[in-house]
This record gives structure tokens, C-alpha cells and sequence, in this order.
């Protein structure tokens, strides 16, 4: 397995999800019990994880431009 794919197959938990994505933990927590917009997460045994292709698309689908910047 080269590098990159692994790197895109990662499992994140939330507090690595919360660095890249700027939301708390517990956002990230109640979001997910709410239903609410967020990366497919994955069981782990009974951990739950993210998959960095996952956030990475998700966060690419919600990028919007910012106020001003051409």
C-alpha cells in the first residue's frame, strides 16, 4: 500500500476531526445525534472514526467563497 492511499484511508477520531474541520468535539458529537450534516463516520470496534477521504470530500462540498475575495 503506498503512502497516499493510506493516508486517504486513515481513521480519524474527533478530536482530529474537530482540527480539521474548525467544530468542537462536542459539536462534532451532537451533530452526529441530531442527524445533522457531517463526514460518514465508521464504527471501530466501539470507537467511532472518520475516514480522511470521507472528510476530505465532505469539506470540499462546503467550502463557499468568501465575502469579497475574487
Amino acid at each position: 500500500m503506498n503512502e497516499d492511499h493510506a493516508a486517504d484511508n486513515a481513521l480519524l477520531d474527533a478530536k482530529s476531526l474537530s482540527a480539521q474541520t474548525g467544530m468542537s468535539v462536542s459539536t462534532i458529537y451532537r451533530k452526529r445525534s441530531n442527524g445533522e450534516s457531517l463526514p460518514r463516520a465508521v464504527k471501530f470496534g466501539s470507537a467511532v472514526r472518520w475516514r480522511q477521504s470521507d472528510v476530505d470530500a465532505w469539506v470540499e462540498a462546503h467550502l463557499e467563497p468568501a465575502e469579497g475575495v475574487a
